[in-house]
């Protein structure tokens, strides 16, 4: 595969840059790793997967042993769901879904997720699901992972195996278009769904406790450092949206009162916790995407942290979700909705967290979490920016 291939991908995160080579990193059958350098001296490597690739037959491959390659050699972790999966020789199907991963579901029963963007190291997405495994956990059954070891022992992990869970509604397209069809009915609204989305986060922060532990205080250190994270987000951001740049002054002015609170309790979370990662089911939401925030690096997303920053997460996703469906009816003003379902899952959550609720402190990491998805936006999706515009204007009359 050329550069040319890999530049119009949408999990290819070297766009816009300029790349001086593309370099084999290894090979086993059939995948490829490959290192790209850029001109500006940085180094990504990636998965490379042929066209037509039949993972059925790499997984009964990998059953018997390793796999040797050229440099490396691919293996098999079995997670406890595997051995209860009957895979044939199978029919594989690509959900119709964006993704920045490679999925694939085979015979109906497994999923594969491949990773296209490759780390050494421990996966976090693999780490938190091989601990959750034993635990009470609204996730997928963890069927286990697929590894490259390379000649001098680095092991990184390609791809993550899980049941696959039928008949499910997951991503971003179908929220919207509830969320405005809500809108043009007007209120009251339904809010079953978002208070099962508090409810389903407090079940996955218990989960991730006892896979875990908590320690009691995380430090000054995590306050001052999502500060930090938020104020360097401003100042990046700031220089490339003129309405962030205006109101700058006045979220530093909120953000000094993370210097103040108390340290919360810390454990692994999720880190990336979205509407579009919650799997909706007939009877139950599942929740997915374990890698973390993909702009922070992988150390970051390993860190223990509060429970409190993917509740803020998921709040910012609400409000974006009542902004996103309010493009769609122009004629209404989504602030109500948006209350309504903030309120629906923060009350949820509250009434189940295994951990303090400092609901000063939500606003808070709220506040942190919209600076950064500004730089998200100026970045990589302006056409986004009227989100966290409105977002931002929603947690400075509240503060």
């Amino acid at each position: 595969m050329g550069i040319d291939a890999f530049d119009t991908a949408r999990w290819f995160g070297g766009k816009g840059r300029a790349v001086v080579s593309v370099g084999d990193a290894g090979a086993a059958a059939g995948l490829r790793l490959r290192d790209v350098r850029y001109a500006d001296g940085g180094a990504e490597r990636y998965l490379e997967i042929p066209s037509g690739f039949v993972w059925a037959d790499l997984l009964s491959a990998l059953r018997a042993g390793p796999i040797s390659g050229s440099d490396g050699s691919l293996e098999l972790r079995r997670g406890p769901a595997l051995d209860a999966l009957a895979i044939g020789a199978g029919g594989q199907r690509v959900p119709a879904t964006d993704q920045s991963n490679t999925l694939v579901v085979i015979d109906e029963l497994l999923l594969v997720k491949a990773y296209r963007r490759l780390e050494p190291g421990p996966n976090a997405e693999v780490e938190v699901l091989t601990a959750l495994a034993g635990h009470e956990a609204p996730v997928p059954p963890f069927a286990g992972s697929i590894h490259w070891v390379a000649g001098d022992g680095t092991d990184t992990a390609i791809a993550l195996l899980q049941a696959f869970v039928p008949g499910t509604d997951d991503g971003w397209e179908g929220p919207v278009e509830r969320v405005a069809a809500a809108l043009a009915e007007g209120p009251p609204y339904d809010m079953a769904e978002w208070h099962a989305a508090g409810v389903v986060t407090a079940e996955l922060h218990a989960a991730l406790v006892d896979a875990f532990g908590l320690v009691d205080q995380g430090g000054a250190e995590d306050l001052a450092g999502w500060r930090a994270e938020a104020e360097a987000a401003l100042e990046v951001a700031g220089r490339g949206d003129a309405h962030l740049g205006a109101v700058a002054p006045a979220v530093r002015g909120r953000l000094t009162a993370l210097g103040r609170i108390a340290a919360p309790p810390v454990t692994r979370i999720h880190g990336d916790l979205h509407v579009a990662q919650l799997l909706r089911t007939d009877d139950a939401l599942l929740v997915i995407d374990f890698e973390g925030d993909p702009i922070r690096p992988l150390a970051a997303r390993r860190r223990l942290s509060t429970p409190l920053w993917d509740v803020a997460t998921l709040l910012r996703c609400l409000d974006h979700l009542g902004s996103a469906a309010a493009r769609r009816r122009a004629d209404v003003e989504p602030d109500a909705w948006i209350a309504a379902a903030t309120a629906a899952a923060l009350d949820a959550y509250c009434a189940r967290s295994p951990v303090p609720v400092d609901r000063e402190l939500v606003t808070l990491l709220e506040l942190a979490k919209e600076c950064m998805e500004f730089v998200y936006a100026v970045r990589y999706l302006p056409e986004w920016l009227y989100a966290p515009r409105a977002g931002l204007r929603r947690l400075l009359e509240v503060m």
